[in-house]
């Protein structure tokens, strides 16, 4: 039996390609129910959808505020691992916006005047 998981949380680390092609992906999605560090966990993440994965690899960055649905994957054995399988990752909000320092320089570019 699978359960599908969506969860909202931060990428507080770079993304990391998982074989050599970069056609598959992983990162670790900090997640906290209350927004309180000690109620939080950080949960590994799995892309094996090449296209989603480039798109991890190129366009994420630690601070970007994720919502991701997957299955997760709990371990048989004690050298397996838990992780989330994503099937679905959406940016919440993109650290870019997040960083102050980047909003003067956006407002430069975007103002017309």
């Amino acid at each position: 039996m699978t359960f599908t998981l969506v969860l909202d949380g931060f990428l507080d680390e770079p993304t990391m390609p998982s074989d050599a092609t970069g056609s598959t992906a992983r990162f670790r999605l900090t997640v906290s129910p209350t927004h309180d560090s000690a109620d939080g966990m950080v949960l590994p993440c799995r892309v094996t959808d090449p296209e989603m994965a480039h798109a991890v690899l190129y366009d994420l960055a630690p601070g970007d505020q994720l919502r991701v649905t997957g299955y997760l994957h709990l371990p048989r054995t004690l050298t397996e691992t838990m992780f989330l399988a994503v099937r679905e990752l959406h940016v919440l909000e993109s650290a870019l916006l997040l960083d102050e320092t980047a909003l003067p320089a956006l407002r430069l570019v975007t103002n017309p005047t």
